[in-house]
């Protein structure tokens, strides 16, 4: 691994676990409903997913559903682990990592889910891909 893939690697890596803080505060509603613009800056426009219900969802979608899921899961909490990068050419890399949610009655899903992230033209990264599978907790 060169000095500036493992860079990266790093920054992607920081991304995965700051965006899913941002989602469980979402979720939470530890930031007012007003604050949606700073979560869904994290994706780029032609952003695309296919969740664990398997529906793909562009980035318009993924702001629909934030801004109607605000708040609707008191208690949640989301937990990354597992993260391991993927090289990709060019200014991206891939993030595999294991996602752990359990909501305020204790109940666990889990996911497996790979992503793929790009630099910005500011150096910032920007979610364009996710997949993820649900698997037994």
């Amino acid at each position: 691994m060169t000095p500036a893939t493992h860079a990266l690697s790093h920054a992607a890596f920081d991304e995965v676990r700051l965006l899913h803080v941002m989602i469980e505060d979402w979720f939470n509603a530890r930031v007012p409903a007003r604050d949606l613009e700073p979560l869904l800056a994290r994706f780029s426009d032609d952003f695309s997913m296919v969740g664990i219900g398997g529906m793909r969802l562009d980035k318009p979608a993924l702001a629909r559903f934030f801004a109607s899921a605000h708040g609707g899961r008191p208690g949640l909490r989301i937990e990354v682990a597992e993260l391991a990068a993927i090289a990709l050419p060019g200014d991206a890399c891939a993030v595999r990592y294991r996602e752990d949610q359990t909501d305020a009655a204790g109940l666990s899903t889990r996911r497996e889910a790979l992503a793929v992230l790009v630099i910005g033209p500011g150096g910032e990264l920007h979610w364009t891909a996710l997949q993820e599978t649900s698997v037994g907790g």
